[in-house]
């Protein structure tokens, strides 16, 4: 009765409205993070190519070079923010990051634009993105957990929606070096916006933090990978990551490339964008019924279904038809990502778990835009690319199914017990 009622009275004080402020900050954070330095650059791919003369491949490989600093980075900027929250991880992000693509836009050899982009928007997505976001958001609100996320996600979905139409705005204006210099100062005004407001709202005290009863990100890892739902989730999510990030990258050269002007293109890449809340609106009924684990699985064949109507995106419909398919499919697999990890491990290490899932499905992402960008460059045709992205697709899911459940996360610290300092 106790407990009930100290719940029902944590419920109706003024603190849950201060983590719904904190948390559609974090959305504001994520929008940025993700727009800056995820979706804007299959904008400006095409506009840098022609300027420069860089090939496809260069310019896939720096986007590449960004999932790996931003992976790697991830592992150590999740551990920051489970020891000390994100004010530090936003103060880094809003001040080197920003100020390293603002650098970018200024150079024009190859070799320095490439260094400096992928550090800047490298530190943007170790920094900014879900791994951080997500656990911030959970332990800001831990009786609503669930809840969090998805307010948090659906913020997060207006990432493309905004950032894609809205780059190929600003290139076709002002060029492609204004554009990265409107977009170093816009992150470099919200990310310090929220490092400053974590600050007022958390009283001083690292409230978006979750102090850990190790000491040791080893033995944390080690852990957490001696469950065998955890080793699925990681294979899974490195080969569906290489998948997105392949259609995420090249989505607008694929429907360019396929008649459809760059415009319409754009406009429809960011419906997928919108589309997102459709993955996003009903998870709490559909995680209540099917569960995390087969909710995902749906999402991946949702993405699969929807890469292969990019075969036939030169005419509208089959390209609208892939927007909502893709938008919703990964609009429920990002908001998931947090949830399905939590499910598995609990929330001590959370940002660090995350943080390192990120860092291995860099691998995956790095490589992905790569080799569709070589095998591009060897027939001139997208078409292969595609085929290879939905098997990728394909086979996430079945990895994914074919696994036993996962132990509740209670279980699994019962049995591999992290040891109190």
């Amino acid at each position: 009765m106790i407990a009930r009622r100290t719940t029902r009275a944590a419920r109706t004080s003024p603190k849950p409205a201060l983590s719904r402020a904190w948390i559609s900050t974090l959305g504001l954070v994520t929008i940025v993070a993700y727009g800056v330095a995820y979706y804007s650059f299959s904008a400006l791919i095409d506009p840098i190519k022609h300027s420069t003369g860089w090939s496809t491949t260069a310019l896939g490989a720096t986007f590449s070079a960004v999932l790996v600093i931003g992976g790697i980075g991830g592992l150590f900027g999740g551990r920051l923010v489970d020891r000390v929250g994100t004010r530090p991880a936003f103060l880094v992000a809003g001040t080197i990051g920003a100020a390293a693509i603002a650098a970018a836009s200024l150079c024009n050899g190859l070799v320095a634009f490439a260094a400096l982009y992928a550090l800047g928007a490298g530190a943007l997505s170790a920094l900014g993105y879900y791994h951080v976001t997500q656990p911030a958001a959970i332990r800001a609100a831990p009786e609503y957990p669930e809840r969090a996320v998805v307010h948090l996600t659906i913020f997060g979905a207006f990432a493309s929606p905004i950032f894609l139409p809205l780059t190929t705005w600003l290139i076709h204006e002002t060029g492609w070096r204004s554009t990265l210099r409107i977009q170093a100062l816009l992150t470099a005004v919200v990310f310090l916006i929220a490092a400053t407001a974590r600050s007022a709202t958390s009283n001083n005290e690292r409230a978006d933090a979750r102090p850990s009863r190790s000491n040791h990100t080893r033995l944390a890892l080690t852990t957490a990978w001696r469950s065998q739902g955890v080793r699925r989730w990681v294979l899974a999510s490195v080969i569906s990551g290489a998948a997105i990030d392949v259609i995420l990258t090249y989505q607008i050269p694929i429907m360019v490339a396929a008649g459809l002007p760059a415009g319409a293109a754009a406009t429809i890449a960011g419906i997928r964008g919108f589309a997102q809340l459709g993955g996003r609106l009903p998870l709490t009924p559909l995680l209540t019924r099917l569960g995390a684990r087969t909710t995902i699985v749906i999402a991946l064949a949702l993405a699969l279904a929807g890469a292969l109507l990019l075969l036939a995106s030169r005419h509208l419909v089959p390209a609208i038809g892939y927007s909502l398919l893709a938008g919703v499919s990964l609009g429920a697999i990002s908001t998931l990502q947090g949830i399905y990890t939590n499910e598995l491990v609990g929330d001590e290490n959370l940002s660090l778990l995350m943080g390192t899932q990120q860092a291995i499905f860099a691998i995956g992402s790095a490589v992905g835009p790569v080799i569709a960008g070589a095998i591009y460059q060897a027939d001139n045709s997208y078409t292969p690319v595609v085929l290879i992205t939905a098997i990728g697709l394909l086979a996430s899911a079945i990895i994914l199914a074919s696994g036993r459940p996962a132990p509740a996360p209670d279980r699994l610290l019962r049995n591999h017990q992290l040891a109190r300092p």
